[in-house]
């Protein structure tokens, strides 16, 4: 097996708003009297779409009066939200209507970064394109086309990259998020984890997550089904250096020195061998290198983790009880950004490996089954080859599936393209084309970004927003919306699988057009004659496989399969298969062996901060994706337009810092913009937090902008997971001064 190859679903498928931040009405669950018909008297158009404020792509209803999108509500039948929308879902029609957003396509005049852009025809953009983009390939090959993407139009991109005969493509949700957690899983059980989060938390007795704040992370299904199991009575664990959200609903809080998580784990596992916790008929059936596991933790006591952790060795052992008290029907979450510290495979196949002893897999409160809808979603233009086969430049830049081996080449690793950029090396990559994805928000250092974005000859770039990439882009081409726009019908792999149907709930407010029009202007610009079916062709074939209508879909937004089983098949008496070397769960990995890595997870000390320094943590706020909405003023009202610095109370006071003081962080020569200090005990005194998306440099994104903060992928590590190639974020050190 040279290399993994993951299909992109299934890849990436784990508040109110208060009435004065909002300006219209809102809702967060669709209300009894809501159906599927206009009212004739006041004019109201309803349409079906999927959100597209995060990724996690809830099913949305959208109310529009007289011209103007007034309302959003969540689809009751649609398996990701059932009826339910955040604030993020329901600020999406800020985003609509934000007076920043891109109108018309722009062609650079000044130097980039400079922010000097002229307005030009599509015709006129798409010809600038097509002219430099060919001129680089007969000069340097077709691989000298890169694409970097992230979002529901990125297939039209890949098709593109497809076309031209370029292997360089990249999604950074592999190489920035989630990469290390599918390859440890994969090494582990046979098959990725998936982004569907397949936690049976609505049926479970005990769940524990390992910095994972599921309560304020991106998914409302995934905190639907985890409130659902603790309202009936199950015990959450919780394991992060910072009191989260998540943290204040936990019945066990470890409050777990950063970087030390695998020392934690290790002795869990020791623990549940040596007291007989684990599942023993699980094991003996169902997994190999049992007595190996055992032989490699036995100097991995809770003793012993107690003084790397500083978590309490009666807490881990409690922790271990609880687990096993309810097993089969618990579940450790394996996280999702695993992007920390460089061993975030092993830190995942440790994760694995605790929850087979638990004999937790594909039961009832475990681990459930994917499904998949038995649809073949039919290609939107007609490609003869989907990589470059022989010829020149047939090496991917990024080393996936070679230097990388277990790096799956259909998502490539964007840190490594970038990197691949910068050096000229195999080959030099001169033209870059980003969709819906802002490299300065989350690779590391903005000046080597600057650098890497300097070599190229053509940088284009297709966003709703003039993002730091736009900023720094020879052309900017302006999406509509979601909710301007049609995309082909999405095929959704999940535990209820479903397909889901998005229709425009108005007409483009501006000169905007979709991803799948712009590409098929710009490929035929560039000479090529593939055929390029319309939506409606390719919504046709999913629909004919179905056996439904239009109809169905425009009524309920999706179409969910009926599954009667296949969920839980170890619980249904089916004999379970795993896809590894010695066909069974692999406590000891043949495959990391044979490639030359450790075969159980071992736990290697990091280094740790210096008495005047912090561990700079950051994740999300609830309110915000990504970096993707801090421009939006009713998503901003809800913290009050303050970002804050979480800083550990003793070390603040030795510093002079009081809670509310204004404080910048310092690496190096790098500053960061004001910050608000939280001075609490909530967090461990080696670290500070702060939330991702801030310290923005385009003035172009007024609110973002005015907003300062810190920009973490400025000051975080560059680091990479050797097994997985992803990115290692979370070795830097940072100062803090008081302004």
């Amino acid at each position: 097996m040279a290399s993994l190859k993951m299909s992109r679903r299934g890849f990436l498928n784990t508040a109110a708003i208060s009435a004065a931040a909002l300006s219209v009405p809102f809702t967060l669950k669709r209300s009894a009297a809501s159906d599927n018909k206009a009212d004739d008297n006041k004019k109201i158009h309803i349409s079906q779409n999927w959100c597209e404020m995060c990724f996690w792509g809830c099913g949305v209803t959208a109310y529009n009066r007289e011209g103007r999108v007034f309302k959003l509500e969540g689809q009751p039948k649609c398996p990701k939200n059932y009826g339910k929308l955040c604030a993020r879902g329901n600020a999406g029609i800020y985003q609509l209507y934000d007076p920043d957003r891109l109108k018309k396509p722009l062609i650079r005049t000044g130097k980039r970064g400079e922010g000097k852009f002229r307005e030009a025809t599509y015709e006129e953009a798409i010809a600038y394109v097509a002219e430099r983009a060919n001129k680089a390939i007969e000069e340097y090959g077709k691989g000298t086309v890169s694409l970097i993407a992230h979002g529901s139009g990125e297939h039209a991109f890949i098709n593109l990259m497809n076309i031209i005969g370029s292997p360089n493509t990249a999604i950074p949700a592999y190489s920035q998020c989630l990469g290390s957690r599918e390859i440890g899983w994969f090494l582990t059980y046979g098959k990725g984890y998936t982004g569907n989060e397949p936690i049976d938390g609505a049926n479970s007795k005990c769940m524990m997550f390992f910095g994972r704040n599921v309560l304020e992370a991106l998914m409302v299904g995934e905190a639907q089904r985890v409130t659902e199991g603790l309202a009936k009575g199950a015990k959450l664990i919780y394991v992060d250096p910072r009191y989260s959200k998540t943290a204040a609903k936990a019945d066990i809080w470890a409050k777990i020195k950063p970087g030390t998580d695998l020392a934690l784990m290790l002795s869990m596992i020791n623990y549940i061998i040596n007291a007989k916790l684990y599942n023993a008929d699980f094991v003996d059936k169902y997994c190999s290198g049992f007595s190996e596991l055992k032989e490699s933790v036995k100097d991995n006591t809770p003793e012993w983790a107690e003084k790397e952790t500083n978590i309490p060795a009666e807490t881990i052992k409690n922790i271990c009880q609880e687990l096993s008290n309810a097993a089969p029907s618990c579940a450790i979450g394996p996280g999702r950004r695993l992007t920390r510290y460089g061993d975030d495979t092993q830190h995942v196949r440790a994760i694995g490996i605790l929850n087979a002893l638990m004999g937790n897999w594909h039961t009832p409160g475990g681990f459930y089954n994917i499904s998949k809808m038995d649809v073949v979603t039919p290609h939107i233009c007609e490609i003869e080859h989907t990589e470059v086969k022989g010829g020149e430049n047939v090496e991917r830049v990024d080393g996936a599936g070679s230097e990388y081996r277990l790096a799956p080449k259909n998502l490539g690793l964007e840190n490594k393209l970038m990197k691949g950029i910068l050096a000229g090396k195999p080959y030099p990559v001169k033209v870059l084309f980003a969709y819906g994805t802002n490299l300065f928000q989350h690779y590391p250092d903005y000046e080597e970004c600057k650098q890497i974005v300097d070599k190229l000859d053509l940088m284009v770039t297709c966003d709703i927003y003039l993002t730091e990439t736009a900023l720094y882009s020879d052309v900017i081409f302006p999406e509509s919306t979601y909710l301007e726009r049609k995309d082909p019908i999405s095929v959704v792999t999940e535990k209820y699988p479903y397909v889901k149907y998005r229709e425009p709930a108005t007409a483009p407010l501006h000169n905007t057009i979709g991803a799948y029009e712009l590409v098929e202007r710009i490929a035929k610009k560039m000479g090529y004659d593939n055929h390029f079916r319309t939506i409606d062709e390719v919504n046709k074939g999913i629909l004919d496989q179905l056996g439904i209508s239009i109809d169905v879909l425009k009524k309920d937004g999706v179409y969910v399969k009926p599954t009667f089983e296949g969920i839980y098949p170890q619980a249904e008496g089916k004999e379970l298969k795993f896809n590894t070397p010695s066909g069974k769960v692999e406590l000891y990995s043949t495959f990391c062996k044979k490639l030359g890595f450790d075969p159980i997870p071992k736990y290697t000390k990091h280094e740790m901060p210096k008495d005047n320094e912090f561990r700079l943590l950051f994740g999300r706020q609830s309110y915000h994706t990504h970096a993707r909405t801090q421009n939006n003023r009713w998503l901003l009202a809800l913290h009050n337009f303050e970002i804050k610095a979480w800083i550990p109370a003793k070390k603040a006071t030795r510093l002079g810092i009081m809670n509310g003081d204004k404080v910048r962080l310092v690496k190096g020569d790098k500053k960061s913009r004001e910050l608000t200090a939280y001075v609490t005990d909530e967090i461990h005194e080696d670290a500070v937090f702060i939330p991702h998306g801030y310290g923005r440099l385009t003035k172009f994104m007024e609110l973002a902008y005015a907003m300062g903060g810190a920009s973490d992928s400025n000051l975080c590590s560059n680091g990479t997971d050797p097994i997985s190639g992803a990115s290692a974020f979370h070795k830097a050190f940072v100062k803090i001064e008081k302004v």
